[in-house]
């Protein structure tokens, strides 16, 4: 997609003037005869800059500015002032323009002015894409550091459909607008829909629009999240619920991006990016359409689960406990070795999710400034859970015996090999311990 630039100027030369200049220079330019004109285009289109006269026939030129910006923050303006207009090109400053141009403007500092705006706007979106990575996506385990190279890569291309595949609570949610964040995208909007979520028979007018009358509760026309994406991301979540009806549809948008909306003659066309999620293999999920799966996977992302990703759990759980020190007003600095140890060894089959929730319940039972086992007591539940039927090699169920000392055993690794810590709480004495732990396993 080639960076995109909005004309407004009432007079006709000027916008042929400026338009040729512009697509010479290698940009997709869009006119707009008035201030009128420019806001209607506004509601379907995100350009990256806008060259904006301030003297309109209709609007002036600094209420177009500001109705723009309140639609598109991120917009670059560049507005075009009469020779010594310097009140307003000042108040269009002010509003947020990024620069003004004077009548009689050459082309060639028309030009510069554009890319200056543009190169601006790549700087911030970087910027925002590392502060929004320091602050949601915690990470350093290589798996997840390779994975995020993928998306840095993705997001400077203008890719137009990727799938993130990845476990329930992987964040694949939140990759997915880091994907939005980091790429030209960024200036348009991000718009989610969750396929598991909507009944089946309102997915296709929840993604495409209806018109009016299209059936008896369609008072009046909707506009879909299609169309509600143009110029930024459209993010489809649990994509491997989509219905059948809604998948060949869909299949037509991506391969044409164009569509009707239900009840609908008029063909509709919108640049938006697609991010679709999913935890299956698509490949294998019968009733999903094997052609569709195949325009989706084009560019994949895989996020790894977190019993993967080595010490991010801790980093993960350090930074949601003071999160969470914030909201409950607690002294909370952190936990103890054992409690360490138990989330380390936790295999956590909800991922990060479930590692919030649980440090999110443990900063609610903690009274000290430390996390200890105690707190974490559904993680110290589930971890021993699988010990109440431990067949042995055979695949005979073993003792009561072999099971207390597997039990035992499991204890003392949750408390990080701290024998006197196991013992407490075990309610059993250390000499107790050690003779349990020294006696040969019984066959």
């Amino acid at each position: 997609m080639r960076q995109s630039v909005l004309i407004v100027d009432d007079e006709a030369l000027i916008r042929r003037s400026l338009q040729m200049a512009l697509e010479g220079a290698g940009y997709a330019v869009s006119l707009a005869a008035s201030g009128s004109e420019a806001l209607a285009l506004l509601a379907d289109e995100a350009p990256d800059c806008a060259l904006i006269d301030l003297r309109l026939g209709d609007l002036d030129g600094l209420a177009v500015l500001r109705q723009a910006r309140e639609r598109l923050p991120g917009l670059k303006a560049i507005v075009i002032t009469a020779h010594g207009d310097v009140d307003s090109a000042v108040a269009a400053l002010r509003l947020g323009a990024f620069d003004f141009v004077k009548k009689p403007f050459d082309l060639e500092e028309v030009i510069a002015s554009v890319k200056n705006a543009l190169r601006t706007d790549e700087l911030e979106r970087q910027v925002a894409w590392y502060s929004g990575q320091h602050e949601q996506l915690v990470f350093e385990s290589a798996a997840m550091r390779e994975a995020m190279r993928l998306v840095e890569k993705v997001a400077a291309q203008p890719v137009p459909v990727v799938l993130l595949l990845g476990e329930t609570g992987t964040g694949k949610e939140l990759v997915a607008r880091a994907l939005h964040q980091a790429s030209a995208a960024a200036r348009g909007p991000f718009i989610e829909l969750n396929c598991s979520a909507i009944p089946e028979t309102l997915v296709e007018s929840e993604l495409f629009g209806h018109e009016r009358g299209a059936f008896s509760d369609a008072r009046e026309q909707k506009r879909g999240l299609v169309e509600l994406a143009a110029g930024g991301t459209l993010f489809l979540d649990e994509i491997g619920d989509l219905p059948a009806p809604a998948q060949a549809k869909l299949l037509k948008f991506l391969d044409s991006r164009e569509f009707r909306r239900l009840g609908g003659t008029k063909l509709l066309s919108v640049d938006c990016r697609v991010v679709a999620a999913t935890n299956r293999r698509l490949e294998e999920t019968d009733g999903f359409r094997r052609d569709l799966y195949y325009r989706l996977a084009g560019v994949t992302i895989t996020l790894p689960p977190l019993r993967e990703r080595g010490d991010d759990v801790l980093l993960l759980a350090r930074h949601f406990l003071a999160q969470y020190a914030r909201q409950y007003r607690k002294p909370l600095t952190g936990f103890t070795s054992a409690a360490e140890a138990l989330l380390r060894r936790h295999r956590w089959p909800g991922n990060v999710r479930e590692l919030k929730a649980a440090v999110s319940s443990a900063a609610v039972l903690a009274d000290g400034d430390l996390i200890d086992i105690e707190h974490l007591g559904q993680v110290e539940r589930s971890a021993i859970a699988g010990l109440t039927a431990l067949p042995d090699s055979m695949g005979r169920i073993v003792t009561i015996d072999a099971l207390e000392l597997a039990y035992v055993t499991r204890v003392v690794e949750l408390c990080g090999g701290n024998k006197a810590l196991a013992a407490q709480r075990l309610g059993i004495s250390r000499q107790t311990l050690a003779r349990w732990l020294a006696e040969p396993a019984p066959t």
